[in-house]
């Protein structure tokens, strides 16, 4: 019940609508952090209704105050449980009322109400909900975040990256004018998720020019790098053929993300992201990260030092190239959409 399988965006023609920021200085790119702020819960586990947390709400203020003295307004993208947590709500309500930070929305489809659906990893990505359980979670999730922020969130990330043709629908609906789903370079196709292989790096136009789409950025490097879409989707799907290409230079993926990716790699991906000329670089990451045994990649008080000191060396790289901070209302005004 409530399975849609098969609704996943069509990225054909979406190269041919890139965002023309007005006020906007392409001579000086920009980045924007963006936050997964979630419920902690077993990654290895099969999905469930009740068995999550919130414990490390509380690790977000020295995050924050990272992200203050660099200057930086991240967006937090919020899901069920947090926006339902009141710690989350009274913490988080002061960034925002202090204009150091966004607060967005995220769907967990199997920890956000109505539980219509089996969870499932299939049911785990809200592309694959029928449309009318796709708008009913992210109504109540949407109505819940006004509510309690006493905001009009502007950006949407779904859980796993599942966005789908109804969610733009439903984004517009509820006022939403930035989608950050796609993970560009990225194929879920194989758990029933969306492929977002071809997907641009850039900023662009979806839902007839009324929603922004901004991608989570990650970038190809290597001697191979002009023909890493055909390859790395294709010739070399296995991790070990693509660890192969990786330690021998001539074929990688880096996403921008402290989660797994080395410091080194990430400052070579913005480089190269530079290069490119992609106006705004998108950063990502999972807040269970910033507590301890949460997460995969902050299993320990040594992973977690490692893991600011990889936020240390990213921002001041930033600076010293001259990329700077920008939030969501400023892309939303810079594409020419009125707030409300």
């Amino acid at each position: 019940m409530g399975v849609n399988v098969g609704a996943a965006l069509d990225l054909n023609s979406a190269s041919e609508h890139p965002v023309q920021f007005v006020d906007f200085d392409f001579g000086t790119p920009r980045f924007i952090v963006t936050v997964d702020t979630e419920e902690e819960f077993d990654w290895t586990a099969p999905f469930t209704r009740d068995v999550h947390g919130t414990t490390h709400v509380e690790s977000i203020e020295r995050f924050q105050r990272l992200c203050d003295d660099n200057g930086v307004r991240p967006a937090y993208l919020v899901d069920y449980p947090i926006a339902n947590d009141a710690n989350a709500v009274e913490l988080l309500g002061r960034y925002v009322s202090e204009q150091r930070a966004d607060v967005g929305v995220q769907l967990h489809p199997w920890v956000n109400p109505p539980f219509q659906e089996e969870p499932s990893v299939a049911n785990s990505y809200a592309c694959n909900l029928t449309p009318e359980l796709e708008r009913a979670k992210l109504t109540a999730l949407h109505t819940m975040i006004v509510e309690r922020f006493g905001i009009k969130p502007q950006m949407y990330r779904a859980g796993r990256y599942g966005v789908g043709v109804n969610s733009l629908k439903i984004l517009r609906e509820l006022g939403v004018s930035i989608d950050t789903s796609v993970r560009s370079l990225f194929d879920y196709s194989g758990q029933g998720g969306p492929n977002y292989s071809d997907a641009p790096l850039e900023p662009y136009w979806i839902a007839k020019h009324e929603l922004i789409e901004l991608p989570v950025t990650s970038v190809f490097s290597g001697a191979l790098k002009s023909a890493g879409k055909v390859i790395f989707s294709r010739a070399f799907e296995t991790l070990t053929s693509r660890g192969l290409l990786a330690r021998t230079g001539m074929l990688e993926r880096i996403a921008l993300t402290p989660e797994g990716i080395p410091a080194e790699k990430a400052i070579q991906a913005i480089d190269i992201g530079l290069r490119r000329k992609i106006p705004i670089l998108n950063f990502s990451f999972h807040s269970p990260s910033l507590a301890v045994g949460h997460t995969p990649y902050v299993r320990n008080a040594e992973e977690l030092e490692r893991f600011y000191d990889w936020w240390v060396k990213i921002f001041a790289h930033l600076k010293a190239r001259n990329v700077q901070p920008i939030h969501v209302n400023e892309i939303v005004r810079a594409a020419g959409i009125k707030l409300p």
